[in-house]
Parts: structure tokens; sequence; C-alpha cells
């Protein structure tokens, strides 16, 4: 594969209404580390990307995974209704994970809600197990692990 791509990805951006249930999920649960955390800034741009009422607090937290840091970040919205997600989901956060019976009883014991699971046929023959759950604020998470090679 070519290094020389015209792009490369800096981390997927989650809204979430409340920060520390959020760090339960991805860093208590999921295994992600929290780098960071910044307060409101009343004159962020994510107030014009993610068009914020200007009333509206805002919090964010940058985590990193195994290998990439700084791969997720929260924004926190506080002090306004958040909509609720729309169905079909509009987005998946994909991850494989080293131990998936962990996970899910964590998840389980977190109240998240677990679809039920599927084997996985990857296309290049490689056979595992997926797992779909909905974080708190109604993101999609789709667990994986391969069992073959």
């Amino acid at each position: 594969m070519s290094s020389d791509l015209p792009v490369r990805v800096q981390r997927t951006n989650l809204v979430v209404a409340d920060l520390e249930r959020a760090l339960r999920v991805y860093r208590d649960i999921l295994g992600f580390r929290l780098d960071f955390t910044l307060g409101h800034r009343g004159d962020s741009y994510s107030y014009t990307v993610f068009q914020i009422p200007e009333e509206a607090t805002t919090g964010f937290a940058a985590l990193s995974s195994k290998n990439q840091e700084r791969s997720l970040a929260f924004t926190e919205i506080k002090g306004v209704e958040l909509p609720e997600p729309s169905l079909p989901s509009s987005h998946a956060l994909v991850l494989e994970v080293d131990d998936m019976d962990g996970v899910l009883e964590a998840s389980r014991a977190e109240g998240l809600h677990i679809f039920p699971e599927e084997t996985l046929h990857t296309h290049d023959g490689r056979v595992g197990r997926e797992i779909g759950m909905l974080d708190h604020d109604g993101h999609l998470i789709v667990l994986y692990c391969i069992l073959t090679a």
C-alpha cells in the first residue's frame, strides 16, 4: 500500500451528553487511554461545525487506542437537549477487541444495549466474532475479534 495517499485519518469525534459516562464505556470497558480533557471554551470551532446552540457548554476529551494516538475524541454538550439518534444508524465505530467476553460482560453491567452475536467472515477468508452495541448516547459500536487466520 502506498504511503503517499492524499489523506490521513486523524480521529473520530463523537458528541456525548456526559463525558464521564462516555469515559466509563470507552476508557474503562473498551480500554482506550485518556490523553487529555479540556473544559468549556465558548469560542471553540465545535460550536460552528456541530451547530451547538450558544447557550450550551462544552467539554472535550482525546483518547488513544493500542496503536493510534488520539484516534478518538468526545465533544460533550451540556445545557441543551441532544436529539435522539435516528435509525438506521448513520455511523458506526468498528473496533477490534482482545477480550470480547470481558468487554461484553462489562458492557452488560453498564446497561448498554447488546445486539445478537454473529459469525464474522472477512473478505480474505478469516473467521471471527462480531457483536454490535449502543453506547449511552446511542452511538453504534461494532466489536470484532478474529478467531482463525
